[in-house]
This record gives C-alpha cells, sequence and structure tokens, in this order.
C-alpha cells in the first residue's frame, strides 16, 4: 500500500484542521513540509514546526506528531499536522504532499488500513464509523463499547460454544456414528438453544439501538385540516409548514429533525389523508401512507374512535385543536399545537415509545449488515438443531454449524480449522 493523505476534520473554516499522512513514505514527506526539521527519532511527541512552500517561504506553523508502526491507528508510520482551519491552507497542504508521493485517500482508507494491518476486525472498524455519525450521546457509548471490544466479546462467546459442539460432534464421528457418547445431542442441543436465544435478543433489540445512533422517523399523519402542520411547526419552533385552513394544502412530505432528550427524531409532515381526484393531491397521498409504514412511529390526529388503517401499529393517537374545549378522552394524548398545551407530554410519550425496546444487555449490534450476519447465524442453527432432533445425521448438523461460523466470520475473524482441533483436544488429560 502506497502513502495517502487526507484531512479528518470537516471542510470549512475553523482554528485548527489536522492533515494527516499514513504509509512508509510518510514521515520523508513530512520532513520535506517542514522548515529545517530536526532529526526524528521519537514517537509520538508533538512539536511546532514552520510549514513551506516549493520556494521555501513559510506559509503557517503547525504542531506536527510523527508516529512509528506499529503502535499507530493505521499500523504504519503516521503523522498528524495540526495546522490552521483556513481551507486554503489546508487544501495547499495535501497538494504538497501529493506532490511530494502520496495520493488522496479515499473515504475510509485509514479505517480500511487499521483492519488490513490487524489493527481492529471487521466489528471495530463499523463501530469507528457508527461513533462518527451517532445521533445521540447514548448512541455514542454504545458505538464506543463495540470499538473497545464489546461486540467482538460477545461473537467470540457464541463461536466458542459453536465451536466446542462441532468439535465434540466431530471426535464422535471418529470414533463411532452409532455409539455417541453420553448425553452428546442433550448437551449440543442446550448449548445451541442457548446461542439462538443470545442471537435472538440482539436481533430484537436492533431497532431500538437504530434509534439512537440512527434516529427515529416520526410520521404526523391523519385527515386533512387536523392540524398536522401547525403541530409540526410548534414541535419545531418554528414555522417550517404553511398552515392554513384550506384542505390539501400540504401536498409533500416535509421533514425536519428535533431532538428529545438526547434522541433524534426526524418528524415527517404528510398530506391528509382522503379521497380526492386532484392528480398532484393523490401523489401525496400515496406518499403520505409510504411514510406511515416505514415509520418507526405514527402520530395520528384523526376523527374520535378512529382507527389508522396501516401494517405499522406503532401509532399515538393524538387529539389536537384542545383549546376548543373537548377533552379528548378517546386518545392517547390531548394537545393543543396552537396554544402548546400538553407539548413537553407528548414529547416524553414520543420519546417513550421509540426507546421502549432498548436494554443494554452488553450485546449490542449498530449496523444493518451485522443485523443481516446475525440472522443467518439464527437460522443455520436452528437448521443444525432440527438436524440434531431428527435422522439427518450428525454430518449435516456439523455442516448447518460450520455455516453459522461462516456468517459470524463475517463480523469478526475467520475460524480455522486449528480453532476446532483445539477444541477437540483441550479436554484430553495432560501427557496424553
Amino acid at each position: 500500500m502506497g502513502t495517502v493523505v487526507a484531512c479528518s476534520t470537516p471542510f470549512g473554516s475553523s482554528g485548527i484542521a489536522v492533515v494527516r499522512i499514513t504509509g512508509n513514505q510518510s514521515h520523508k514527506i513530512t520532513s520535506l513540509l517542514i522548515k529545517k526539521p530536526t532529526r526524528i527519532n521519537k514517537h509520538n511527541s508533538p512539536s511546532l514546526f514552520s510549514l513551506i512552500d516549493v520556494d521555501g517561504v513559510v506559509y503557517d506553523q503547525a504542531v506536527v506528531n510523527f508516529l512509528f508502526a506499529p503502535n499507530t491507528y493505521t499500523g504504519e508510520d503516521l503523522v498528524e499536522i495540526n495546522l490552521h482551519g483556513n481551507p486554503v491552507i489546508i487544501e495547499k497542504t495535501i497538494a504538497l504532499c501529493c506532490s511530494y508521493g502520496a495520493t488522496t485517500a479515499p473515504g475510509g482508507e485509514f479505517t480500511k488500513r487499521a483492519y488490513l494491518n490487524g489493527k481492529m476486525d471487521m466489528s471495530q472498524a463499523e463501530s469507528v464509523a457508527s461513533l462518527i455519525s451517532s445521533k445521540s450521546i447514548l448512541g455514542a457509548k454504545l458505538s464506543y463499547k463495540n470499538l473497545n471490544g464489546s461486540l467482538l466479546e460477545n461473537i467470540l462467546n457464541i463461536k466458542n460454544k459453536i465451536i466446542l459442539v462441532i468439535g465434540q460432534i466431530e471426535f464422535n464421528l471418529d470414533i463411532s456414528e452409532e455409539n455417541l457418547q453420553p448425553n452428546l445431542i442433550s448437551n449440543s442441543l442446550k448449548t445451541i438453544n442457548s446461542c439462538v436465544n443470545t442471537l435472538s435478543s440482539a436481533i430484537e433489540g436492533f431497532n431500538a439501538v437504530n434509534v439512537l445512533t440512527a434516529g427515529a422517523t416520526v410520521v404526523l399523519a391523519g385527515p386533512t385540516n387536523a392540524g398536522k402542520s401547525t403541530l409540526f411547526n410548534a414541535l419545531l419552533k418554528k414555522d417550517r409548514a404553511i398552515v392554513s385552513e384550506v384542505e390539501g394544502t400540504t401536498r409533500d412530505v416535509l421533514e425536519n429533525t428535533i431532538n428529545i432528550d438526547g434522541v433524534p427524531c426526524v418528524l415527517k409532515d404528510t398530506a391528509g389523508i382522503r379521497k380526492t381526484k386532484d392528480v398532484i393531491e393523490k401523489i401525496g397521498v400515496r406518499k403520505s401512507n409510504e411514510e406511515i409504514l416505514s415509520a418507526d412511529l405514527v402520530l395520528y390526529l384523526g376523527a374520535p374512535g378512529s382507527v389508522l388503517s396501516s401494517e405499522n401499529d406503532n401509532v399515538i393517537y393524538v387529539h389536537n385543536k384542545k383549546d376548543l374545549g373537548w377533552d379528548g378522552k378517546e386518545y392517547d394524548i390531548s394537545i393543543s399545537a396552537l396554544t402548546g398545551e400538553n407539548l413537553p407530554k407528548l414529547k416524553k410519550l414520543i420519546l417513550k415509545r421509540v426507546s421502549s425496546g432498548f436494554s443494554d444487555l452488553g450485546f449490542i449490534i449498530t449496523s444493518q449488515r451485522q443485523l443481516s450476519c446475525l440472522v443467518s447465524t439464527e437460522k443455520q442453527l436452528v437448521t443444525a438443531k432440527n438436524s440434531l432432533l431428527s435422522s439427518s445425521g450428525l454430518e449435516l448438523a456439523v455442516e448447518d454449524l460450520n455455516a453459522a461460523l461462516f456468517c459470524l466470520d463475517e463480523i469478526t475473524n475467520k475460524t480455522t480449522k486449528d480453532d476446532v482441533l483445539n477444541t477437540v483436544f483441550s479436554s484430553f488429560c495432560v501427557g496424553k
């Protein structure tokens, strides 16, 4: 791999920006940027240097930190240049590095190299992305736990149990399939059930965790003139949607994000649901139904006793216009978007609904890819369980268990044949 350079801080003007260079030529390239560089022989000892252009004229001062492989983020020689956050200075520094032999790093290149150089496994690499993009502090804490090895520890625990079952079954097959070891089937089933239960818990908790890391989608739905746009503006505390007594004013989906006690919620104001001959309004109604179906939560502002006709059953029935005098006992909550009455209670109810499925049991997954891997693993384990319970034979069960391991290998490091052999012989007496 060659030497690459990139700015690690967001583009724009700021007090400080960080340009990072990684690769075996990173120290040499950086030395060409520095005016009268001293001998670099200390790891992680940041010092103040002047940065010079090709004509030898200083264009900035920066704190430069030389880091030596393998004790770096990427596992390679790496340099961090902390310079002033002027985009012109940043671009100049990167351009000089490229003229001296570096290339511009594509997105994720530094973490990719960390993975390829064995500094982290795939679960930790994904945790880096999740940590950076998390939209709540609790989501960031969960991602950081996985970055520190929490997910890896849980996955390895399941893999070790599966490997143990494979080892015991293969050991028995090497001796005689007809004379099974005592309790082999029952003990294997018990271990597999334990793995399935653990996986099921993590899978079921994904949606709640995803709310904390990516945010919850909250759709305001209901018939025309129910006050959806007024409520939308009230929750945002600004006039984002046009409010009018004319039915069908809202025709497209408007969205904006609010933060409720640290949990980001993407509010979506939708077109009023009704039968109409207007072609444009029909499109708006269709979009409304699509948003309702995919929402994490629906705030439905309908007529008394009306029920939202949708497969999405996570609905809060909201009575708006409480200021008109009716208490709205048939609803989950009664509010006035116009006066703001009971809006704090509505926010608490929204928070309760969108985060109700979350429980920090220690086995947290934060990406759709990880979810798919766990779902596939669970499916293979259930198949292996059925093979053990039927007359399919132990060989098929082993194949199913190996398939389950393969699915988990997509999250962590690969399982080798030596892992199984070590399990088989680890129970032997010393000296055997």
